[in-house]
């Protein structure tokens, strides 16, 4: 027992910092959207176990399967998941299944990434699970959903995320070839989608006492990331991607970069009623009575002549100099921050979006994204390390004994 586990007011805090203590959730999955989906649960005080293979997932392996060196920091794997626990299982044999089903009638969610196809070859789809686990939330996260011809084609982020869903176009200068953008982005969106549907599913539970079939997707999370361009254009509209920035129809709600190389954004979404604070911080006041400048519309329209004068404008001085004038001016806008940026910045600490993580036996902690979500504006300070493959195989498999493998 911690010293603090028997003081009322740590106890306190820590039912409001961890809401799911008491929901034991049994994660079946790899790589990033599924344990990503679990690393929130588990954020938030569910007892996860991690079910992998014989000697674990591939992303703990993620950077030497990329060529990269094999120690390198693995950032990712550690945020999704810190604080679980884990335990090898063969599934495919008779003592692995019987392991896992005993697992099952103990929890209360099941959570997996593994395709439809592989989960019908393992016996493991909803229905087969269901039917024997009737108050089980059954959480799928998948690349495409099930159902239709897709449902089995493999897809990672890049694929199912950002170009099947038009995320790619949209976000593309025009003219200009789509990057191969940043893996894990839209894992981390499905997963939030993913965890907050087991939470719905959970709550109907509480009031029918069934479990129900949760599906997340990356292709349906994307659609619902671009819901408001893909709506205009069920509705008759043609969204279009951007512009290049120097061709911008929106001038005040654009990127701009000072003279020692910094960039940032001015952010006036309403150009007219943000107008006067740009052009305020530099110096140019005098163009509020322009004609070419007394509506959206017509400083749209000569974004060729106003461009130009705010580049010059903000090039003439180091980003430390428009922080002042912005603050002074009132003007919406926020940097471009690197990596390095966040670590420092005070406004993310302040807001709990860093947490301290256990790096392993005598090892100083490491610092890592916590959960977005803060209950009763209290920030968690650490969390327990991810788990080395297999590391609670004994502990878990162990407290199986003449469990049964149906629930009532």
């Amino acid at each position: 027992m911690s010293e603090t586990s028997g003081n009322p007011q740590e106890q306190a805090r820590r039912t409001t910092e961890q809401p799911l203590l008491g929901i034991r959730v049994i994660e079946f999955a790899h790589w990033m959207a599924g344990p990503l989906a679990g690393g929130l649960l588990a954020d938030w005080g569910a007892d996860v176990i991690k079910v992998e293979p014989p000697g674990g997932e591939p992303m703990r392996a993620l950077f030497a399967s990329l060529g990269a060196r094999s120690d390198a920091p693995n950032g990712a794997f550690l945020a999704a998941n810190r604080g679980k626990r884990s335990v090898e299982v063969e599934i495919k044999s008779e003592a692995g299944r019987l392991a896992f089903e005993q697992l099952l009638a103990g929890a209360d969610v099941l959570l997996t990434n593994l395709r439809p196809d592989a989960l019908e070859r393992l016996d493991l789809t909803p229905d087969v699970i269901r039917s024997r686990f009737p108050r089980l939330v059954y959480c799928s996260v998948s690349a495409y959903g099930w159902g239709g011809p897709d449902q089995n084609r493999p897809g990672y982020d890049v694929a199912a995320f950002f170009a099947r869903t038009g995320i790619s176009h949209e976000i593309t200068q025009q003219g200009s070839a789509p990057l191969a953008l940043m893996q894990g982005i839209g894992d981390s969106f499905t997963a939030m989608t993913a965890a907050t549907g087991i939470l719905a599913a959970l709550l109907q539970r509480e009031r029918t006492g069934m479990g129900q079939f949760v599906e997340a997707s990356l292709l349906r999370t994307g659609m619902w990331a671009l819901c408001g361009e893909l709506g205009v254009q069920a509705m008759g509209g043609n969204p279009k991607p951007p512009y290049p920035r120097a061709e911008s129809r929106t001038p005040i709600y654009n990127s701009y970069q000072t003279s020692d190389g910094r960039w940032f954004f001015l952010v006036g979404v309403e150009a007219r009623r943000h107008l006067p604070s740009v052009l305020a911080a530099i110096g140019r006041s005098d163009l509020l009575s322009d004609e070419r400048f007394q509506s959206a519309r017509l400083i749209a329209k000569h974004r060729a002549d106003l461009i130009p004068l705010l580049d010059a404008a903000f090039a003439s001085q180091p980003l430390a100099y428009w922080i002042r004038k912005f603050d002074e001016c009132d003007v919406w806008w926020a940097p471009v921050q690197t990596p390095a940026d966040l670590i420092d910045d005070p406004q993310a600490a302040a807001a709990g979006a860093w947490i301290d993580v256990e790096a392993g036996a005598g090892l100083a902690t490491v610092k890592s994204v916590d959960a977005p979500i803060r209950f009763n504006g209290l920030n968690r300070t650490h969390a327990s390390r991810a788990p080395t493959s297999g590391e609670h195989t004994a502990e878990v498999l162990g407290a199986l004994k003449d469990r049964p493998t149906t629930m009532p």
